[in-house]
């Protein structure tokens, strides 16, 4: 059995699709530190998601979305976890990158020189083709519109020939039980391939990615040595995710 009030906050937030903490305490008569607690042990009974400041309904699966589609949604934030993402990387260091609008924020942010860079994604190619520092491979296979990159059975044996010092993935879905997942099983084929070449991978996802599952699972949370996202991730999930083993940067 859950509490009343449970019940009642749960179809507030189903109904509106989130609800802040501080309406949830006006609504229901309660202290701002009950309704946190409220949120904090409904999270862990899985009938929400914690969020910044509030909650929205439980664990929500990730479905494809087209680059178009992904360029506008927390942009500003997606290129301050680009920079980030660049900024850890060193002169001399071979990367792996696969497709999404913050790896191509990472690609123009990056400032290291004598850098190989193995990438699937047009968008990377594109930004990296000019620079004469760095040495780029262009992977091929079957190209996947939708995502800009190339995917599939070629690209993984391509990728599964070569080595790296850092892997840097996008992501649609990743939390700290489930790790990182994919809607689509080409491109789970070649991020589980690029993690599989890299000594270190690093995860970049906005907020709104984060406690999220997609339907074909990449990799385990322990997997993944690094996770840059923004300030609006729940500090909740981001205390998960260091439970899990993985360092987790948050990018202003």
């Amino acid at each position: 059995m859950i509490p009343e009030r449970w019940e009642q906050i749960v179809e507030l937030v189903d109904a509106q699709g989130d609800a802040k903490v501080a309406d949830i305490a006006c609504r229901f008569g309660i202290s701002l530190a009950t309704a946190r607690r409220d949120l904090a042990q409904m999270q862990k009974r899985g009938l929400l998601t914690r969020t910044r400041g509030g909650a929205v309904p439980a664990l929500q699966v990730a479905v494809a979305s087209t680059l178009v589609e992904s360029r506008g949604v927390h942009a500003a934030e997606k290129e301050r976890i680009g920079r980030a993402a660049a900024a850890l990387v060193q002169s001399g260091d071979t990367l792996m990158m696969d497709g999404g609008v913050t790896t191509y924020h990472v690609a123009r942010h990056l400032q290291a020189q004598d850098v190989t860079v193995v990438s699937n994604s047009l968008d990377v190619v594109q930004v990296l083709a000019g620079r004469g520092d760095v040495t780029l491979l262009v992977l091929g296979g079957q190209w996947h519109a939708a995502s800009g990159t190339a995917t599939g059975a070629v690209t993984a044996q391509q990728i599964l020939q070569l080595r790296a010092d850092k892997a840097i993935l996008g992501a649609d879905a990743v939390s700290p039980g489930e790790g990182l997942s994919c809607p689509t099983p080409e491109i789970a084929q070649a991020k589980k391939a690029m993690i599989q070449a890299a000594r270190e991978v690093i995860v970049v996802a906005d907020h709104s990615k984060l406690d999220r599952v997609a339907l074909y699972h990449v990799a385990a949370a322990q997997r993944i040595s690094t996770l840059i996202t923004d300030a609006d991730a729940a500090p909740d999930v981001l205390d998960a995710f260091r439970a899990a083993g993985v360092q987790v940067v948050v990018a202003t």
